[in-house]
């Protein structure tokens, strides 16, 4: 009967099991997901309050080009309608212009804090070489996880 003390040649338990390593990438990948639809929804309403923005500034001009047009000046009815319509444009413009500075405080600026905050967590914590960390390695109280 011979006695082995330290077990050579026997594979080490794993600390983590595969299920929740497999279940740790998945919801990585989920993040990941998350992170790029953030990014093209913070593009698409970049993009919307520009041309949100542009519309309004094209419509003033119209009406400010009607205005001045010389056929405004011989009929007092079409001076008035063309008027109404500046005063109405110039309303829609302020409007339009209070309702974008809105979506840029309440959605365009928080989701690009989140991303700023994401990439942060991401490329500090992690290693350089983008491959997922071993969860062994990882402990209740590390930082960035927030269950300390």
């Amino acid at each position: 009967m011979s006695w082995i003390p330290f077990k050579i040649g026997q594979p080490k338990k794993q600390i983590v099991p595969k299920t929740v390593e497999r279940d740790f990438e998945r919801e990585y990948g989920k993040l990941q997901q998350l992170e790029e639809q953030t990014r093209r929804l913070q593009k698409d309403m970049k993009k919307s309050t520009d041309a949100d923005l542009a519309m309004s500034k094209s419509a003033v001009k119209i009406s400010l080009d009607l205005l001045s047009n010389p056929l405004c000046e011989q009929d007092q009815d079409l001076l008035n309608m063309v008027t109404a319509l500046d005063t109405a444009m110039k309303r829609m413009d302020a409007f339009n212009q209070e309702k974008v500075n809105q979506i840029q405080k309440t959605v365009i600026e928080p989701l690009k804090k989140r991303n700023q905050l994401f990439w942060y967590w991401v490329t500090s914590k992690w290693p350089q070489s983008h491959e997922l960390p071993a969860l062994h390695n990882w402990t209740m109280s590390s930082p960035g996880l927030g269950l300390a």
